[in-house]
């Protein structure tokens, strides 16, 4: 077997030597990126306990932004066929050169980070008490609330399936308006973060069960609005804090071989799901009886979408070139309507999919798609975005070399922080779908949950009050 030092010199080996054929073998590039990615995932598979996040990023970033490049020379389906957007046929050779170029640097930007910080991480660290007091009272609190907030979150779902059921699922991005009152969608912002901060106290999994189970509930409800983003990266969460408790409790194990076979069979049944959905919210008709294997493909080539972002973003670069940072647009968004400037009258705010959020908002997705396709924007349908194509955009491409570092440094250090005290096992636990999602989402979107007033001065509450609650302060578990 590998010891951990001759894995990383045979994988950084190899790199190097792809990376020069990129460069000397243009007409390559396609196969060569691909072999990389492949050569990262190996890497991954080897300690896969230890490299599950950055396992689980690279399978994302394949998924988004890799499979309408690979996929249409490994396999043949009608729907492929038919595909009137193919990224191949859509772009010229300067801009899928660009494409793979990035691809290239964030694949191996993300390993590079991984490899650089996870020395000291691919052992076992003992996990903190759980059993303490203090963190006894922030499981109560917690476990209580998230269970009275997921009542709004569902009431929420309820609202937008409904409009769905009437009107279509592009016009909930053109027209939806909530009449629900607004402490209902802050009470339902809570509901995932403060689950999240339940299952970072490490509860035993009799009492974790129904929470978790809720938890899928709710997500498969999702499903009722047309979209999928929160019912996957729902089942991917899932599956990650399984395998942590694995990795956590060897003794106890949460995740059984059986249920590992389960999983595996389930998968492309799901997947090929996923797929059928698009066509039932979309009112499409299937062109081809699709098997399984069939199924499966068009649903990861479907997925490939967000490379057309990077391309279109380095199309268009002239006209986005207009002073604006997208990667940490939300962030910005948000500040510029906070409530201070709300009480000072000089709060801006922008809605989604309106022409002054393309113009003058900092959301590369509604700019892209307002430039690109205007009328396919004012129904309500667009392109989405990519942390390669908004960091590209707004740092070049040594600002993306160094955020991919970021990410892969972030791989290495959340598996080990998150297992050192409970209150950096719930933020990392809160980050980790964000920074998963990155390739089909916004570079900084991990960073939203330190800038809400409204869930951290929840967290400081129960913070407070656990520790009221304590008998003893002086072994309450904080970190």
């Amino acid at each position: 077997m590998f010891t951990i030092a001759k894995d990383k010199f045979a994988t950084t080996l190899l790199l190097v030597a792809l990376l020069m054929l990129f460069f000397v073998l243009p007409e390559w590039q396609a196969p060569i990126t691909l072999t990389m990615w492949a050569a990262v995932v190996v890497f991954c598979i080897r300690r896969i306990k230890e490299r599950l996040l950055l396992l689980l990023f690279e399978i994302t970033l394949f998924t988004f932004l890799m499979t309408r490049l690979v996929l249409p020379d490994l396999f043949t389906t009608g729907y492929i066929a038919n595909d009137a957007d193919g990224v191949v046929r859509m772009f010229d050779k300067e801009t899928l050169r660009f494409i793979y170029t990035t691809l290239v640097i964030s694949i191996i930007g993300s390993y590079l980070g991984y490899s650089m910080v996870s020395e000291n991480t691919e052992t076992h660290v003992s996990t903190y008490d759980n059993q303490t007091p203090y963190i006894a009272s922030v499981r109560r609190m917690s476990k209580i609330l998230s269970a009275i907030c997921s009542v709004f979150y569902v009431a929420l779902l309820a609202e937008k399936a409904m409009f769905v059921f009437q009107n279509g699922y592009f016009a909930m991005y053109a027209e939806f308006d909530s009449q629900l009152p607004g402490i209902v969608h802050k009470l339902a912002s809570l509901y995932v973060p403060l689950l999240y901060l339940f299952l970072a106290t490490l509860p035993s999994k009799s009492e974790a069960r129904f929470h978790i189970l809720l938890y899928m509930v709710v997500a498969i409800s999702s499903l009722a609005t047309g979209g999928r983003t929160i019912f996957m990266l729902s089942l991917v969460f899932i599956f990650f804090y399984y395998v942590l408790r694995n990795f956590t409790s060897p003794e106890d194990p949460w995740l059984s071989r059986k249920a590992i076979i389960i999983i595996i069979i389930a998968v492309p049944l799901l997947l090929s799901g996923m797929f059928l959905i698009d066509f039932i919210r979309a009112d499409k008709e299937m062109e081809e009886e699709g098997s399984v294997i069939n199924l499966l493909v068009n649903f990861f080539y479907q997925q490939g979408t967000s490379c057309q972002v990077i391309g279109l973003t380095y199309q268009m670069q002239d006209i986005l070139d207009d002073g604006r940072i997208f990667s940490f647009g939300q962030i910005i968004d948000n500040f510029n309507k906070n409530f201070v400037f709300q009480l000072m009258g000089t709060a801006v705010e922008y809605r989604p999919q309106t022409e002054e959020m393309a113009q003058y908002g900092h959301s590369l997705a509604n700019t892209l798609t307002y430039y690109t396709k205007y009328k396919s924007f004012l129904s309500g349908v667009g392109l989405g975005t990519s942390y390669i194509a908004e960091v590209w955009h707004d740092f070049g491409y040594i600002g993306l070399l160094l955020w991919n570092i970021m990410y892969g440094a972030l791989f290495a250090k959340l598996y080990q922080w998150i297992r050192k005290g409970l209150w950096v096992c719930a933020f990392g636990l809160i980050i980790i779908p964000d920074i998963i999602y990155a390739p089909r989402g916004q570079a900084a979107a991990f960073l939203n949950i330190f800038f809400s007033v409204t869930i951290l001065g929840v967290f400081l509450i129960i913070h407070l009050m656990a520790k009221h609650l304590s008998k003893d302060n002086e072994n309450t578990g904080v970190h």
